[in-house]
């Protein structure tokens, strides 16, 4: 049978299209078979069999990204705490909902066993600067319930996860909260006083003279400069941003209030209602750690003295550079001298 030239060019094509498709399947075999088995390995059950016949024995839990690592301790009563971070109260329904669906978590298929293909589906060893999180979870005597590396999701329904110590990945029944990061468990936005609540604020920074900043009235929008003399304010609003700072801040971190060093600069702001937070500024490592302390300078203002105080006794809180931009800013950076 003789073809015509355009009939040869499509069965070329087609040709080629098949012997491509063969090629990227052998190719994508290993991620599946790996090390050049002829046959898939089987498990089934829980990846956590451990954690599955004893989920309400769990006491601590430890988090491990290439990132961060951070441990939860539960308290007795549900409750739970991060340890080495002031024991800050964590996500008591979070740790419930991660216990709950990790011991449901069980096997459907094999994955890839080559080590370098882990980072494909997000299974890295975290402790060597792979994308995986790692798991780890106890009892209160230290006896391991469970150790996994978690990675990315599976379809809609599933997650691939990896032993670790085993270069055998797996693709597991079951999805997972988000807990990887340390901000999936802290409730760092606690501090909102409101910017209009705001009526003063007292300023020592890191470098220049200390300032005092007033709003004249609760109805007024604009601070103004009441010290230092010889200074003035170089537009209505430029201390605006300062003096309300603490109206709605989110911290980044959380530590135990420990410093061998003195403050590098000071903050404090009062409200209408008489509440004052009184802010010290450290800084470990180029971070900058606020620790806190609120006074009720009326009746009025005890009970959010009360619940602030609860929230960062004897911690200090990261706080971001804009945060400290605003916060500690030079008077110069708000300012200029009129002389006197």
């Amino acid at each position: 049978m003789t073809r015509s030239p355009e009939q040869r060019r499509r069965l070329e094509a087609v040709i080629l299209a098949g012997v491509a498709a063969i090629l990227f399947s052998i190719g994508l075999s290993g991620l599946w078979v790996g090390k050049g088995d002829d046959t898939l390995p089987e498990r089934s059950g829980p990846v956590l069999p451990r954690l599955a016949d004893d989920p309400g024995d769990v006491y601590t839990i430890e988090i491990t990204t290439k990132q961060d690592r951070f441990v939860l301790q539960e308290d007795g009563e549900r409750s739970w705490a991060l340890l080495g971070r002031g024991s800050y109260p964590a996500d008591a329904d979070l740790a419930t909902r991660l216990i709950a669906r990790l011991a449901a978590l069980e096997y459907d298929s094999a994955r890839t066993s080559v080590v370098s293909r882990h980072g494909l589906l997000g299974l890295g060893d975290p402790e060597n600067g792979g994308d995986g999180t790692r798991i780890v979870l106890r009892d209160f005597d230290g006896a391991l319930l469970g150790d996994v590396i978690i990675g990315n999701r599976w379809g809609e329904r599933g997650t691939y996860v990896r032993l670790p110590h085993d270069d055998q990945s797996w693709a597991a029944n079951g999805v997972l909260p988000a807990m990887a990061a340390l901000q999936d468990w802290l409730n760092l936005d606690f501090l909102a006083l409101g910017p209009e609540t705001i009526a003063r604020a007292y300023v020592v920074p890191e470098s220049g003279p200390p300032y005092f900043l007033e709003r004249p009235g609760i109805s007024e929008r604009n601070f103004v400069l009441r010290a230092p003399t010889g200074w003035r304010l170089v537009s209505p609003g430029a201390g605006n941003g300062t003096a309300t700072v603490l109206g709605r801040v989110r911290f980044r971190d959380v530590r135990a209030a420990r410093f061998e060093e003195r403050p590098i600069a000071r903050y404090e702001t009062e409200t209408f209602s008489g509440l004052r937070l009184e802010v010290e500024i450290h800084e470990v490592d180029n971070a900058r750690w606020a620790v806190i302390r609120a006074i009720a300078l009326t009746d009025d203002a005890m009970g959010d003295a009360l619940a602030i105080n609860e929230q960062v006794d004897l911690r200090a809180f990261q706080i971001s550079d804009l945060t400290e931009d605003r916060m500690i800013r030079p008077l110069s950076d708000i300012a200029v001298r009129t002389g006197g």
